[in-house]
């Protein structure tokens, strides 16, 4: 790109999707203004790419009515974000870029994404609108300082620097650090005096040392995951669980491990379980007299080719061996202890969670900037015409197009600079 003006009447810090709606915002409510996007990067939307595993979940149909409900944060300034640029605004935004979304059944959880399942199309046709506004981009570039000087920001990236009226912060949390976003944006806005709360990875895998993880490396299954802290249920999720080397992975670990990760992470404790069922359709009841059925169908038959069918072959003689049960032992020989011990394996299997994998396997980051700091329009409190959006803010969702919904929504907003 050619050697840009240092002068604009906007700097938008980050170029991810909240920073580049924030871009064409302003020039939808301020089209007379020059502004310019800075990123660390060497492209913008990078984390735009690997949303939907490439396919590009951009929002959530849940979002239609309660939309602060499945976010953590403050839900009264949750609330008033999506008053201001709602569900609906998201699906009109998209189709008037060309880009008809719609709702995938198959998983039932309101996951849209668009029609040709591509995220870097959608990436791209963003680009585009950018270059179509004549918005400056400038890349490869660390804000390290920002600072005011008179009515002006003052922006200091490397040895260059830019004055603005207005900043819009759009630096991201701390995941994909590949992706540019390291957490820098806090320290900036530390710097203005801005609170931010303990970050701590969310949807990441967890750690834990047992059993079934050990033997069943690779293997996945749909079961109901559930946190457990202090020995009391907190939440819970059904869907994939894959068990790896160091714990568990997988969707349904993802949407509950942020209770995991907030409790260790950020509170220090010790005392979270994971508590999985492979049956969450089934009572205890019904799960124990599948199996008396069948070991008395096949009395002669090993224990664990009994569970084939039920389960996966691996993963029955792994259920197998952490009931305690010889590999050699036939169904006739099984007792009511032994049935018990399956059962509670198969319905209530508990693990101790010791800790989560870290930011470079996470997908989102809970905590960041106070949102008592900040005003409803995304203007800072602690400093006029300094706005802030998307995931920098102590706002987060679970997987599914949540966390891309708010930073449509944020970079919306602030753009209007009001």
């Amino acid at each position: 790109m050619e050697n840009p003006s240092q002068k604009y009447d906007v700097i938008i810090i980050g170029g991810g999707p909240s920073g580049m709606m924030a871009a064409l915002s302003v020039m939808k409510h301020h089209p007379e203004f020059s502004v310019a996007i800075i990123d660390r990067t060497f492209e913008l939307g990078r984390k735009v790419l690997v949303t939907g595993a490439g396919r590009g979940n951009l929002t959530n149909s849940n979002l239609k009515q309660h939309p602060e409900k499945p976010y953590h944060g403050n839900q009264e300034f949750i609330a008033s974000v999506f008053s201001q640029f709602p569900y609906d605004n998201i699906l009109k935004f998209f189709d008037e870029l060309g880009v008809p979304l719609y709702e995938e059944k198959k998983t039932n959880k309101g996951k849209m994404f668009p029609v040709i399942d591509h995220a870097k199309t959608i990436r791209d046709i963003l680009l585009d609108e950018i270059t179509q506004h004549n918005i400056t981009v400038i890349v490869n570039t660390i804000v390290t300082a920002m600072s005011r000087q008179g009515d002006k920001w003052i922006v200091t990236g490397g040895d260059v620097s830019f004055s603005s009226k207005y900043l819009i912060v759009s630096t991201g949390g701390r995941t994909y650090p590949s992706l540019g976003s390291d957490g820098t944006g806090y320290d900036l806005l530390k710097s203005l005096g801005h609170t931010i709360i303990t970050l701590v990875p969310s949807a990441v895998p967890v750690v834990s040392k047992n059993l079934l993880s050990h033997l069943l490396q690779g293997e996945k299954m749909n079961m109901e995951a559930q946190v457990l802290i202090d020995g009391k249920p907190v939440s819970r999720a059904t869907g994939d669980v894959m068990f790896t080397q160091y714990g568990f992975s997988g969707p349904a670990v993802f949407d509950i491990s942020r209770d995991f990760s907030v409790r260790i992470n950020r509170e220090g404790k010790s005392d979270t379980t994971i508590r999985l069922n492979f049956f969450p359709e089934r009572t205890k009841e019904e799960v124990r007299v599948e199996l008396v059925k069948r070991f008395t169908k096949h009395p002669d038959f090993p224990v664990a080719h009994c569970l084939w069918g039920l389960l996966p072959q691996k993963i029955a003689g792994a259920v197998c061996a952490t009931a305690k049960l010889p590999i050699e032992m036939v169904a006739k020989n099984v007792i009511d202890e032994h049935v018990t011990s399956l059962v509670t394996i198969l319905t209530s299997f508990e693990a101790e969670i010791s800790g989560t994998r870290g930011w470079n396997e996470a997908e989102f980051t809970a905590g960041g900037v106070n949102t008592d700091e900040v005003s409803p329009t995304l203007e800072s409190k602690k400093s006029h015409r300094v706005y802030i959006t998307g995931e920098i803010l102590d706002v987060d969702g679970p997987v599914g197009g949540y966390n891309l919904s708010w930073a449509w929504a944020t970079g919306f907003i602030a753009g209007k600079l009001q």
